[in-house]
């Protein structure tokens, strides 16, 4: 179930801009984040994340999607910043 979803967009040059999107996802009790650049497949790390069941609190998992979105994290770099947040 989707909770949240934002969205960020970033310039990588004067041509191109590339929209990550940010979801908070909400199953069995626990909260997940999903990340994934728009228009791309889903089938690369470099373009997908899904780090699941994270944890129970759905202020800590606000949080952090919201560090994410405004870090303008890619999704090949979720788990580790979630990592270091969290203190995995």
């Amino acid at each position: 179930m989707l909770g949240q979803s934002l969205k960020t967009v970033i310039r990588t040059t004067k041509t191109e801009d590339i929209e990550l999107v940010y979801n908070l996802l909400f199953r069995n009790t626990l909260y997940s984040i999903e990340c994934y650049k728009d228009g791309c497949t889903n089938d690369n790390p470099i373009n997908y994340c899904l780090l699941e069941d994270i944890t129970d609190d759905e202020g800590e998992a606000e949080d952090l999607l919201n560090i994410l979105a405004k870090g303008k994290v890619f999704p090949i770099h979720i788990k580790e910043i979630v990592e270091d947040i969290l203190h995995f």
